[in-house]
């Protein structure tokens, strides 16, 4: 994290760009459906991600939490596919001509832009934790991305933090509501919520 100074670009999203390099993503486990069909694209998308300029890639586990994984059939490949996602970025990383960094993404446990679906702290926690467990031997930090509410990102942020990493987040804003979380939280609020998490970025 030493190596980051002044503005960080973040590579872009993964889902997408598998499409455009005719991917196929799945319903349930979106852009994960690529780590059982197509591993090398994801690799070859982090590399691009590198070498257009990106300083941080994230790692392909948007959707590779149990909740997700059981949806497709494939809970029983939870930790599998948990560390091919980091080896692919890890294997990215380090063929790439510059440095980068790499993100451990700890993501919605269940819809992104349902904040009613998200659980309490005390029971969500172990789940991020088991997760950040996994990703800790592949990543840099890790990024608790696109939370609709304050308390799934005070969970995985803890869980992420438990590991010794250094852990970002972002939230998710309203569509229509200037200043708020899709949960109806203000983001002084949501930002409030993080006190006493060793939040960095």
């Amino acid at each position: 994290m030493d190596t980051l100074s002044g503005p960080v670009l973040l590579d872009g999203g993964m889902g997408r760009e598998l499409g455009f390099r005719g991917v196929e993503v799945s319903r349930y486990i979106w852009s994960a459906q690529a780590l059982l069909d197509a591993p090398d694209v994801v690799r070859e998308i982090h590399a691009d991600y590198i070498g257009a300029g990106a300083d941080v890639i994230t790692t392909n586990t948007y959707c590779t939490l149990r909740s997700h994984l059981d949806k497709a059939g494939v809970g029983d490949r939870y930790e599998e596919l948990n560390r091919l996602a980091g080896r692919l970025a890890v294997e990215a990383r380090d063929s790439a001509n510059r440095p980068a960094l790499i993100a451990g993404s700890l993501a919605p446990m269940f819809e992104s832009y349902r904040p009613d679906m998200v659980l309490p702290v005390a029971e969500s926690e172990p789940v991020y934790r088991e997760q950040a467990e996994i990703l800790a031997d592949y990543v840099d930090f890790f990024l608790c991305e696109t939370m609709s509410k304050s308390d799934e990102a005070v969970a995985a942020a803890r869980a992420g933090a438990s590991t010794g990493k250094p852990v970002w987040v972002s939230y998710n804003l309203h569509p229509s509501r200037h200043g708020y979380l899709r949960s109806g939280e203000t983001i002084a609020d949501a930002v409030a919520a993080l006190d006493g998490v060793p939040v960095t970025g």
